[in-house]
């Protein structure tokens, strides 16, 4: 039999274990650290919940570098009526949050990353509030999220373009949970149904039943939008090489827009931001010895470049095994660190 339900508010979990800080929020909901999530604004126009979470790992696999199949993927909310919020996060690190929060008295409370509790910032601008303990949390117009220490903050802000910051102050207002962690595998555990809500159940199921015939519906949303997208290559096409193609049927379009790509520029797309998020989760531990000076990203590798300067020569090795622990390859040249995504 399970326990009775978590008080709504807010927890945190950090070095220290879970524990509960100021803020309200409509149930209860547990922020884990940001740097461990990967989340990112994805297109699924899709009328159903359930299309949408059986399309995502195609929307994604591109954009991540594990398989989508060997992380585990949480659908989020609707940003402004457009793309939807997705967090991508390593199944293991899924569990133990779970763990701890069984253990903290709170089995039943959503999940979430920490920078996702910030308040939507304005358009081309970002929230951002510096942590106690020196992390950045950050918040983007598109709703997602990411937390890094000062010099990977740093970086991230000069690659995006040093958008406008603005610094939001931990007011304890209530928290709307963007994305919840506790999906699939990792849903939170039900409470037994009561006698009238079985009834209610039985009378949703019968309506899921008598509504079957919605879900054709799809398949003319995913045709539209195979026609539009088609639309826009073929347009494109004609525009970066007027006379090239003539025609509108969106397959051979593609054909003659691959003849025009140049030879070694076929990398899977959405291969920074990902490699970004797993290294600088990786280097959190060495925020006060490791600072960055610049980042260079060899598409054709796959790698990134960080000028670094440390502050203690020692730590080359304990940093290289700490990138090969996550999975990455790290080695140093000179003053430089390379990283690549290894086997994943």
């Amino acid at each position: 039999m399970l326990g009775p339900r978590a008080e709504a508010g807010v927890w945190r979990l950090d070095r220290t274990g879970v524990r509960a800080v100021a803020g309200s929020a409509a149930r209860a909901v547990l922020l884990v650290p940001a740097e461990h999530v990967l989340t990112m604004s994805v297109a699924l126009p899709l009328p159903s919940h359930a299309r949408r979470l059986a399309a995502l790992p195609f929307a994604i696999e591109e954009r991540i570098a594990d398989r989508a199949d060997a992380v585990h993927l949480a659908l989020g909310t609707q940003v402004d009526g457009g793309p939807y919020l997705v967090g991508v996060v390593d199944r293991a690190l899924v569990a133990a949050w779970v763990a701890a929060a069984a253990e903290a008295g709170i089995a039943d409370a959503a999940i979430m990353p920490d920078a996702l509790a910030l308040p939507m910032p304005q358009s081309g601008r970002w929230n951002v509030r510096r942590e106690s303990d020196g992390r950045i949390l950050v918040r983007a117009p598109e709703g997602t999220g990411f937390a890094a220490t000062e010099p990977l903050f740093v970086a991230l802000w000069t690659a995006a373009g040093k958008p406008d910051c603005d610094e939001v102050a931990d007011s304890g207002e209530t928290v709307p949970v963007a994305l919840d962690l506790r999906q699939g595998d990792f849903a939170r555990p039900r409470q037994g149904l009561s006698r009238i809500g079985r009834r209610v159940a039985i009378v949703a199921a019968a309506g899921l039943i008598a509504h079957g015939a919605i879900a054709a519906a799809d398949m003319v949303a995913l045709r539209s939008v195979a026609a539009k997208r088609g639309a826009e290559l073929t347009a494109l096409l004609n525009t970066a090489a007027p006379g090239r193609y003539g025609g509108n049927d969106p397959r051979e379009a593609a054909l003659v827009a691959a003849e025009l790509l140049p030879v070694g520029g076929n990398a899977p797309p959405g291969q920074l931001l990902p490699l970004l998020g797993r290294t600088s989760a990786a280097l959190a531990p060495f925020g006060g010895t490791l600072a960055i000076r610049s980042m260079r990203f060899d598409e054709a590798r796959r790698s990134l470049r960080l000028d670094v300067e440390l502050a203690d020569p020692g730590a080359r090795a304990n940093i290289v095994s700490a990138l090969r622990s996550a999975g990455l390859t790290g080695r140093f040249d000179g003053d430089d660190l390379v990283v690549g995504g290894g086997a994943a």
